[in-house]
């Protein structure tokens, strides 16, 4: 039923004059649409939310399913102060909306509303939908920045991404199907589910966390973690391994995580300790469990720039025997920067030192990242770009027999980000990454390449 065309009747109960504090007793006043509609903003605007509420819910019986109703009714309950009424209201007029100047309204006040209540959460839900519905670009970002700001005073925090990305190499198999070692075919050839597999790989990585106590100085979270990894190889893969599932391929990893912060000298300056305790699973089995301390400190030596420094000390625990249980050194430096004109530029360096009984997993790696983002679209996308590379040593490394001087491994990857802000709904926009690059090794079955596209949502705010 269209608001500008309908014509009917409503009636309304205890009629008061705008212009006279009297009020005419019981009486039943027959309006058309268009004078109720009138009447019911003159009230508003005369404060008089009581009145206001009497022509809405004449609306709503002659229309239960009218937006407009609902919210005339939403914001006379916000000012009489009956915010969970209004809550509700503002809730109906959204579904009921028509147009998106409807939804918008509906949901900026359902928004105001539920924080003044002390709903964070659910502020935020209803600031989405404002968002997907603002009128104008101005208004969006404006949207985006009360998001921002009750998103910082919410002790409860949730995140999630996912995404589906064709890959070229599934399983990081290898390049070849001969064994090669130090320039040698010493090992004879590889079974296809050690080969590169193609397929798409599936990903959901989901964050939950609460803060339990903040100060001007100390913050103290628990978060939990949960990612998992699910794999659909394509025809040729089975082919080339027949005896390969599915399921052999598919990753699950959660933690808990105890973080305490601290705010360390000049503004934007911290430092933090991390607690964590995890499992992850390989092929539908237990593979390990691990326990991770982590410390960080940040310095925000300008505007611009900011500088940080993290060390962790992980403990694996092997799910077949203790031979397998490994511990785990990491040290990481890095920098960003925010160029004049905006773009930013990033680098950091990680060291990692593994140590366990088993040769295998004892090892030592260096890793260089570069990252670079651009502040304006370029057409349609916002752009970042990244490179790694990477040297892992192996002193001694048995496959079927010792390798010579031990296992070399050369990681060249790169990177691109691609969002499309424009095509976003409630402030989550397409975007589609790609990466690029191979590992060189001295033993072959560690040679592999890959090329994958993942397509997912990022939150633009």
């Amino acid at each position: 039923m269209s608001f500008a065309n309908c014509a009917i009747g409503c009636a309304v109960a205890g009629l008061c004059l705008l212009n006279s504090g009297s009020v005419a007793a019981e009486q039943s006043v027959a309006l058309s649409l268009p004078e109720a509609r009138s009447l019911a903003v003159h009230a508003l605007k005369g404060e008089r939310p009581a009145l206001a509420s009497q022509i809405a819910r004449g609306l709503l019986i002659a229309d239960p399913h009218s937006a407009y109703a609902h919210y005339v009714l939403a914001t006379a309950h916000a000012d009489m102060g009956h915010g969970t009424d209004g809550r509700k209201s503002a809730a109906r007029a959204y579904r009921y909306a028509d147009t998106r100047v409807q939804k918008f309204q509906a949901a900026e006040l359902a928004a105001r509303l539920t924080f003044a209540e002390g709903h964070p959460t659910l502020t935020q839900l209803w600031l989405r939908r404002a968002v997907q519905n603002a009128p104008t670009p101005e208004i969006e970002e404006q949207l985006a920045r009360d998001y921002a700001r009750v998103r910082r005073e919410n002790p409860f925090r949730f995140s999630i991404t996912g995404g589906v990305k064709p890959s070229s190499n599934v399983n990081n198999g290898a390049d070849t199907a001969q064994q090669v070692i130090d320039g040698l075919p010493f090992t004879g050839r590889l079974s296809g589910s050690a080969q590169a597999l193609s397929g798409i790989v599936g990903t959901v990585d989901a964050v939950v966390g609460y803060r339990l106590r903040s100060t001007q100085k100390t913050r103290t979270d628990l978060s939990g973690r949960l990612f998992v990894q699910r794999v659909a190889l394509d025809s040729g893969s089975h082919d080339l391994a027949p005896e390969a599932r599915n399921s052999d391929f598919g990753a699950t990893y959660a933690d808990v995580s105890l973080r305490q912060s601290f705010a360390v000298g000049a503004a934007g300056g911290s430092a933090d300790v991390t607690g964590s305790l995890g499992e992850y699973w390989s092929g539908g089995d237990r593979s390990y469990s691990f326990m991770r301390v982590g410390v960080g400190r940040r310095w925000q030596l300008s505007a611009s720039t900011s500088v940080s420094m993290g060390a962790t000390l992980e403990k694996r625990f092997s799910e077949r025997i203790s031979y397998f249980d490994s511990n785990t050194v990491s040290l990481i430096v890095g920098s960003q920067h925010r160029l004049a004109w905006g773009d930013g530029i990033g680098v950091s360096v990680n060291l990692r030192e593994t140590d366990s009984d088993f040769v295998n997993y004892a090892s030592q790696a260096a890793s260089l990242r570069l990252s670079y983002s651009f502040a304006d679209q370029i057409g349609p996308a916002v752009v970042n770009a990244g490179l790694n590379l990477g040297k892992t040593d192996y002193d001694t490394y048995f496959a079927v027999f010792d390798v010579p001087g031990g296992k070399q491994d050369y990681a060249t990857y790169a990177d691109v980000n691609i969002m499309l802000p424009d095509v976003d709904y409630a402030g989550f926009a397409p975007s589609v990454t790609l990466r690029a690059g191979r590992t060189r090794s001295n033993v072959s079955r560690f040679e592999t390449s890959e090329f994958s596209v993942s397509l997912g949502f990022q939150s633009k705010f």
